[in-house]
């Protein structure tokens, strides 16, 4: 299997898998487990920690010719854009109180 598409399946699934967690599975989940709980806090800041820097690690060499420097740093690269993405979320869901808050508990 290429690579490649070992990058875009981690990335569709952890979209499909946030998708579900944030619309079925959180709403719906009535018992007292502790740690389900927790998981279900914390899976929505994880699963797109995971799936946003695969999908740029796939994207820049489709957009970068190999010789550039973005090419060659592309895994930091890929990293940072996400980091600035999710923690750039965090400061917005301060300012939009009870809309897209990760923080389930």
């Amino acid at each position: 299997m290429n690579r490649k598409y070992f990058y875009y399946l981690v990335f569709g699934v952890t979209f499909l898998t946030f998708g579900l967690v944030q619309d079925y599975i959180r709403p719906n989940y009535e018992a007292e487990n502790s740690l389900i709980i927790y998981f279900l806090g914390v899976i929505p800041n994880f699963l797109p920690g995971i799936g946003l820097p695969s999908l740029f690690y796939v994207t820049i060499p489709e957009i970068f010719k190999p010789n550039t420097s973005i090419y060659r740093n592309r895994l930091k690269l890929s990293i940072i854009i996400s980091m600035i993405g999710l923690i750039g979320n965090e400061f917005i869901t301060i300012y939009t109180p009870g809309r897209g808050v990760f923080d389930w508990n």
